[in-house]
């Protein structure tokens, strides 16, 4: 797992080199994890292009693409650039997105959108086995939560070690505390803009996603599981795993 450094970003990290209880280790330049991508100017733009990113997914609901547009575009690419897609966690029109919404603590929240929202999840998954050679980036807002969820599955699928699962969604915390620094520091002498700041702590347990994984262990079987209930089939999981495990 290596930290990325891109202009404008602030939670970049490639997913390769980490081990699974297979005894090989997952591929660089394959899976990356991001926050947002609508603050890169050129120099960063041209960082993603030139690290081999093929493909984009954006795990952010329409309308908040709408207000924080993508540093790519939607259909054709332009030479050199990635394909972009925009493929939610969430159904913010269902009406089980108040349950998520209103959950206690992020793992609840967690494993009631792998509930919730197992088509949506497998969509997105399956982007992944179809996707072009090259790198795939798939990111949300702070690539903590939603990307998080689907790092934990991309990862558990081909057997890294929920310890390492859970260490590199903790890595997040670290990663954003500058950002939400700066946002503090923004909003300063703005009593209001300052309490509403409080629910952006970036906070990122390990055991939070020690039990995201436990869930899915206990009410599914595991991550592998989860997929092929969701509508995945071995082919496409077999895919991932051969563009992200190290031959």
């Amino acid at each position: 797992m290596a930290n990325l450094l891109w202009d404008a970003c602030y939670n970049v990290r490639d997913l390769g080199g980490l081990p699974t209880t297979g005894g090989r280790r997952t591929r660089s330049h394959a899976l990356i994890r991001s926050d947002i991508l609508a603050r890169l100017a050129s120099a960063g733009k041209q960082a993603l292009i030139d690290y081999g990113v093929a493909t984009v997914i954006d795990l952010r609901w329409p309308g908040e693409v709408a207000e924080e547009p993508s540093a790519f575009a939607m259909g054709r690419p332009q030479p050199g650039e990635p394909a972009y897609r925009i493929l939610p966690v969430e159904n913010r029109n269902s009406p089980d997105i108040e349950q998520i919404d209103s959950a206690p603590t992020q793992a609840e929240k967690y494993t009631l959108t792998l509930d919730l929202c197992q088509s949506e999840l497998a969509e997105i998954v399956g982007a992944v086995a179809v996707a072009p050679a090259g790198g795939v980036l798939f990111h949300c807002h702070a690539g903590k939560d939603r990307t998080g969820i689907v790092a934990a599955l991309l990862l558990g699928l081909v057997g890294v070690p929920d310890g390492v699962i859970a260490a590199d969604y903790a890595a997040s915390e670290a990663r954003l505390w500058p950002l939400f620094r700066r946002m503090q520091a923004d909003a300063a002498g703005d009593p209001a803009r300052l309490a509403a700041l409080q629910h952006k702590i970036p906070t990122a347990l390990p055991e939070t996603m020690l039990a995201v994984l436990a869930h899915l262990r206990n009410r599914y079987g595991g991550v592998r599981a989860y997929l092929l209930r969701a509508g995945l089939t071995e082919t496409a999981l077999a895919r991932i795993e051969d563009r992200f495990l190290e031959d």
